[in-house]
């Protein structure tokens, strides 16, 4: 009994400590990423939600021309002389990282992000938050494999849930995406990890919300075309999530870094010259939708935004889909609900960006109820907009799912071939 009443005791430090050292990962790493910012562009996302305002095509283009002769090098190095980073699921398999590369290795995805490469930035949060849980699972003797499996996944949810001040999306998250099982003590922990950390991240991160976006009235007519644009969005969605996984197979490593890095962002800063909101994370391309920009811009910020998304990868960056993939969604929305609306004034184009992003983020991650809390946590709709971003996400996992389009990997490729020998 007294063995028991110690074990929990433990399992309760440890809940705290890993939402605590996730909150400071992603505190510090935002206020790093900021920093970078200003120095490849003057200033950072908390001044300017479009980031590249007030910067001229030169700039651009010598940040990222300078950060990828950095940090090609850098990665590449790591790869080769450092130990083996073990990701986040080895980390819930119980192995263990080694903190130092893992740590490097984190921060060259946020420098990378800072210099305007067009990915994610949420990976490296998730990182440092499940390094430290493993850590400190260990340190708290934490012997339940699955228990400790569960203070990992927590943990890089929490570091999520950190740096963007999301901590219902970040539970939600842990419980969804990594850990595959929702019931009630699962959902206490990773509750728990990701209020303390989004708490302490506060010191550097705005709880404000991410994006500048008009709440959505209720609706009627809204539910209806929400559906529709479900429908629409679903395939490309799809396609997208499977094109991610293509370029994460068969993305370049090693010394071919030193060349691939910097040619892709040079590339990127090319056609950054002329759309200058595909850099960065997705936040300037989404803001871009949410402001209802003119549907030609919008069509080629989703035309090009992609192909730099799975260009970067492909390339040899690491970083996240998910802000892309939210903004691609909001892009999305904002040229086909800008169309329709102007056949059917019915049809709310502020509306369809805010459904398109959740259900394109749902699709490209199969991730239903994580896109919608992120959708919430990240405009912060009030209850009006539920039911149609809802309808929406729902309809666009259901055609998503029944057109089975894949990307196969080299391997997987050579493991058919040889099959058929």
């Amino acid at each position: 009994m007294k063995e028991n009443l110690l074990y929990k005791l433990r399992l309760a430090l440890c809940v705290v400590l890993v939402g605590v050292m996730a909150g400071l990962g992603a505190a510090f790493l935002s206020w790093l990423i900021h920093h970078v910012e200003v120095l490849a562009f003057g200033h950072s996302e908390t001044e300017y939600p479009v980031v590249t305002d007030d910067t001229t095509w030169q700039r651009r283009l010598y940040a990222l021309a300078i950060g990828g002769i950095i940090i090609g090098p850098l990665w590449a190095w790591l790869q080769l002389k450092g130990k083996p980073i073990v990701g986040i699921k080895g980390m819930m398999e119980g192995k263990k990282p080694p903190v130092m590369d893992n740590l490097a290795h984190s921060l060259m995805q946020i420098f990378s992000v800072g210099v305007g490469a067009p990915i994610g930035r949420e990976v490296a949060p998730r990182e440092v938050g499940a390094t430290f849980a493993s850590l400190s699972a260990r340190l708290c003797r934490i012997d339940d494999p699955k228990i400790f499996s569960v203070l990992v996944a927590c943990g890089a949810a929490a570091g999520l849930a950190g740096v963007y001040h999301v901590p219902l999306a970040g539970a939600i998250f842990a419980l969804e995406i990594l850990i595959g099982v929702i019931n009630i003590p699962y959902a206490l922990i990773a509750l728990t990890t990701s209020v303390i950390a989004t708490y302490v991240a506060r010191i550097t991160v705005s709880p404000e919300t991410f994006y500048q976006v008009p709440q959505i009235a209720m609706d009627q007519a809204h539910v209806w075309w929400a559906v529709v644009l479900g429908i629409l969005v679903g395939i490309p969605a799809k396609i997208f999530g499977n094109q991610v996984k293509w370029a994460e197979a068969n993305k370049v490593k090693g010394k071919e870094l030193i060349i691939t890095l910097p040619l892709v962002f040079v590339l990127t800063g090319i056609v950054a010259i002329w759309l200058p909101e595909i850099l960065g994370n997705g936040r300037s391309t989404a803001q871009t939708a949410y402001w209802l920009a003119p549907i030609s811009l919008g069509a080629l910020l989703f035309v090009f935004k992609w192909i730099m998304v799975i260009a970067n990868l492909r390339a040899g960056a690491y970083g996240g889909t998910l802000t892309p993939g939210f903004a691609l969604g909001a892009v999305f929305g904002l040229v086909v609900g800008g169309l329709i609306h102007l056949v059917a004034p019915s049809m709310d184009v502020t509306m369809a960006t805010v459904v398109c992003s959740a259900a394109f983020l749902a699709v490209s991650m199969n991730a239903p109820l994580t896109a919608f809390a992120l959708a919430i946590g990240f405009t912060g709709q009030g209850f009006d907009a539920y039911l149609p971003l809802l309808a929406g996400v729902v309809t666009a996992m259901a055609v998503g799912n029944f057109f089975p389009l894949s990307f196969k990997s080299k391997e997987e490729k050579s493991s058919v071939s040889e099959s058929k020998k």
